[in-house]
């Protein structure tokens, strides 16, 4: 059954510091104790909270030339892409800059942690998939310009769960693909948009359709649409997501420029 109501409500915006350029908005993180994460395309890219939306720091100032994606790792370190000079970073919690990772990236837009602990990023100028070591060495890869089964038009977001499956949003493909954790294709689901972005939250993929303004739940197991709920007066191009630890579910509005905080309803 589709269900076309909204399935969150809205309960507002995390409150962005006064006096602090703020240019789109591109992704949101949760890392440890609910500490609150964005990254924006604005003089100060990164930008923390603590759990109850109250401005921390921000940082970043000349490092980026398009930020884009935006995790938290296990350890609670900051990572960041930037899909202009084809980078990863990595951060301390309070915005020291402790590594840089380039390894023939070409605009890479996301990037997911294994229970392994390697980094998987989604390498999108290069319609690949690439498996990192702890050390940010490359390990595997896969993936190709195209649109048949581990091909992509744009490997753009990317969503890991429990079993170290990932999904991949395969922007201009109108799909999202599944893979196991050594690159088998396991699956396509189709039917709901655009993907940019993607999230895994209990038993659903939670999808971003930037273009459609609405968020689609997919089942895990089947990739059956189970909800779908939004429109361009709830959002202005919704991209990357997060859920914190009460469920609450914060979306990155691009044209928008600001991150939207929902509950179930």
């Amino acid at each position: 059954m589709l269900f076309l109501a909204a399935a969150f409500v809205s309960t507002g915006f995390l409150a962005l510091p006064p006096g602090e350029e703020i240019g789109a908005m591109s992704a949101v993180a949760i890392g440890r104790d609910d500490r609150i994460y964005v990254l924006h395309r604005g003089p100060k890219p990164v930008v923390a909270f603590s759990p109850d939306g109250m401005f921390l720091r921000s940082w970043g100032a000349g490092m980026f030339e398009q930020a884009h994606g935006l995790r938290v790792a296990p350890d609670g370190t900051v990572w960041t892409t930037d899909n202009k000079n084809n980078r990863l970073r990595q951060f301390s919690p309070e915005g020291k800059l402790l590594r840089t990772i380039e390894a023939g990236f070409l605009a890479p837009d996301d990037l997911v942690f294994a229970s392994t602990g390697e980094i998987v990023v989604a390498d999108a100028g290069n319609a690949r998939i690439v498996k990192l070591s702890r050390e940010g060495s490359v390990i595997a890869s896969w993936g190709r310009k195209g649109k048949g089964p581990g091909e992509f038009s744009a490997a753009h977001g990317l969503a890991i769960d429990k079993r170290d499956r990932i999904y991949v949003a395969d922007r201009g493909n109108q799909r999202v693909q599944v893979f196991d954790f050594g690159g088998k294709f396991l699956a396509e689901w189709t039917g709901f948009g655009n993907p940019f972005g993607l999230l895994v939250v209990g038993a659903e993929l939670l999808v971003s359709d930037g273009e459609g303004h609405r968020i689609t739940h997919l089942s895990l197991d089947t990739g059956k649409i189970e909800e779908q709920w939004g429109d361009p007066q709830i959002f202005q191009l919704p991209h990357l997501m997060a859920v914190d630890s009460r469920g609450r579910l914060y979306v990155a509005e691009v044209n928008g420029k600001r991150v939207q905080i929902f509950k179930r309803r």
